[in-house]
């Protein structure tokens, strides 16, 4: 999917992630996995899209055009709830990200993880892994530079509450990069 496309269709993930790339073309700005809709703000308004969509890693999903989407939609009023309840979530997502934009880099980072690792719902695990693709990827999803991503990786990693590796990222104690986050 691509900025300023007219959005005729929308994908429901089923396995892969993809990165929604803001305005400026380079930005993450959120990033969408399994069980997730992408394209359907598009579909709904008629508007062009907002934002880039990009496969991080393969992906399969259910494709469905604008007619199916409606079709869909007629059949499941109760549908609508959950979208209502997507659109919503992801207007507190750009809150969060907006309000973020002023905290140190090491509360950035943090949040990140934080919210990504309670994207899994873990349940007693000791360990947490977070894929973050790459350093610089996770700068450009906080509007950060690559060093600045990789100081506060570092720093999370000399106080032991995370692991690095080859675009993985394990917590080791999710409770201190709670605290990190604030």
């Amino acid at each position: 999917m691509r900025i300023a496309e007219t959005g005729n269709w929308a994908a429901v993930l089923s396995s892969g992630r993809v990165r929604v790339i803001g305005l400026d073309g380079t930005r993450t700005i959120a990033m969408r996995g399994v069980g997730d809709i992408v394209g359907e703000q598009a579909v709904i308004d008629g508007k062009p899209r907002s934002a880039t969509v990009r496969a991080d890693i393969a992906v399969r999903a259910l494709v469905l055009g604008g007619r199916e989407f409606d079709r869909v939609l007629g059949r499941h009023p109760h549908i609508l709830r959950v979208l209502c309840t997507v659109v919503s979530e992801r207007l507190r997502e750009a809150d969060r990200n907006l309000g973020s934009q002023g905290s140190d880099t090491v509360t950035r980072v943090s949040r990140l993880l934080v919210r990504q690792a309670d994207e899994y719902e873990v349940d007693g695990e000791r360990e947490v892994r977070v894929n973050i693709g790459s350093q610089a990827g996770l700068g450009e999803s906080l509007g950060l530079s690559r060093e600045s991503a990789v100081r506060a990786l570092r720093v999370l990693r000399e106080a032991n509450i995370i692991r690095t590796r080859r675009g993985v990222v394990t917590i080791l104690d999710l409770g201190a990069l709670r605290d990190c986050a604030g």
